[in-house]
């Protein structure tokens, strides 16, 4: 009871500490074992009558005993949001069908049900409410591990049937068989601890290798034993290993970067020239105005990514926009990652981060050939860092123009 009441307290500390930021969705899909486990019980909470005929056949009795189960396959899905800081959070159902064995029969007047291959099974199919920390890169560049906790519900089938079955033990004593016959079903409070590994396998999709320990409370159901029908209750818990994919999709939170430079607005004059609007145009003199010097801009990315923002494309639009109203020479486009991750696979990010930048600027109306795209990696950060660390000053892609005057 410690136990569960300790992964009850947890799990809701995790999700009030961090449901206030919402960020990318995910999916998951997999399947593992499941250990048997020995202490999953089945007793009684009536008195049970004697088997008919034996030594037993007068008296009552109750007993405590445990299933017997053999290990199982399990799947699960889950579809669930990254938070803040780390964590996120998911419904998950999961299910895993195991055979029982035999029962043990330690008690007296019960000798238990003898193994012939075909005694029963139980199902266990849970809803669980789970709650995660990611601990992100910190083994390599492309593992993330992990730790978890949930709570919710268990529905428990049990499916026994024995008439056919001969209790050697008990039927020694007394020449009867022993029966049991079982096929009902409740609910109860689950709980689960996991702890796992993800492998980045691409952008959006992780490979996902995880431990569980599922606990329950009391399941209390019914069932024929000697005849009557009686009050039966059990307790379930399981040991899983499990493997899965993680599919993440939607647009994470945005992170914060620096704010855009002020846009100057500028007039056109009636000698031909153009200036800033706050100032006055020249008067009867032709001058010629040279274009500014100042047009370049920087648009910067989310880690990992090289998808624009809104507010990117707004600084792309109107920065073209200014530079289209003079003669655009040559257009510089250098892409730049932090530290965060391998060289080549920053190498191939930040080509990936000048390709979306050049094509929104062909979009925009400049000449593809006159736009020059180099790839920097980690080579170029604007904040120096150490090797692995997520800046986001350095997930950039940096835009210069040129003209003829």
């Amino acid at each position: 009871m410690k136990l569960k009441l300790a992964l009850l307290a947890a799990a809701g500390s995790l999700a009030l500490g961090s449901a206030a930021h919402a960020g990318d969705w995910y999916t998951s899909l997999g399947a593992g074992y499941t250990f048997s486990n020995d202490e999953n019980d089945f007793e009684s909470s009536d008195a049970i009558p004697g088997a008919t005929g034996g030594s037993f056949a007068s008296s009552t009795f109750g007993f405590n005993d445990n299933y017997d189960l053999d290990e199982a396959l399990n799947i699960y899905g889950a579809v669930g949001k990254h938070l803040k800081n780390g964590f996120r959070a998911e419904f998950e159902a999961a299910t895993r069908t195991q055979n029982i064995d035999s029962f043990d029969g330690p008690s007296g007047g019960y000798g238990g049900i003898p193994s012939d291959g075909n005694v029963g099974e139980v199902r266990v199919t849970t809803y669980m409410l789970n709650a995660y920390k990611d601990f992100g890169d910190k083994i390599g560049s492309r593992v993330d591990p992990y730790l978890g906790l949930g709570i919710g519900i268990a529905r428990f089938r049990s499916e026994v049937n024995n008439v056919n079955v001969t209790n050697g033990t008990f039927a020694a004593a007394t020449t009867d068989p022993y029966t049991v016959v079982v096929g009902d079903r409740d609910s109860a409070l689950a709980y689960q601890a996991m702890a796992g590994l993800a492998f980045d396998l691409a952008e959006n999709l992780d490979f996902d290798i995880r431990y569980r320990y599922l606990v329950t409370d009391e399941f209390d159901y019914k069932g024929f034993v000697n005849g009557p029908l009686a009050e039966l209750d059990s307790e379930y818990n399981a040991n899983e290993i499990t493997a899965g994919f993680r599919w993440t999709f939607g647009a994470p939170a945005p992170v914060a970067s620096p704010a855009p430079a002020p846009t100057v607005t500028y007039k056109n004059c009636p000698d031909g020239s153009r200036i800033e609007a706050s100032l006055e145009c020249p008067a009867a003199i032709v001058e010629e105005v040279d274009a500014p010097k100042d047009l370049g801009f920087t648009v910067y990315f989310d880690f990992d990514k090289s998808n624009l923002s809104d507010a990117a494309r707004r600084v792309i639009n109107e920065r073209t926009s200014e530079a289209l109203q003079y003669d655009i020479s040559g257009v510089s486009v250098q892409g730049n990652t932090d530290t965060s991750g391998s060289s080549a696979y920053n190498n191939a990010l930040s080509a990936r981060r000048a390709g979306v930048v050049r094509d929104a600027l062909v979009a925009n109306g400049v000449s593809g050939g006159l736009i020059d795209t180099d790839a920097l990696g980690e080579t170029n950060l604007d904040k120096p860092t150490a090797d692995g660390v997520r800046e986001p000053l350095n997930r950039r892609t940096d835009v210069e123009f040129t003209f003829d005057n």
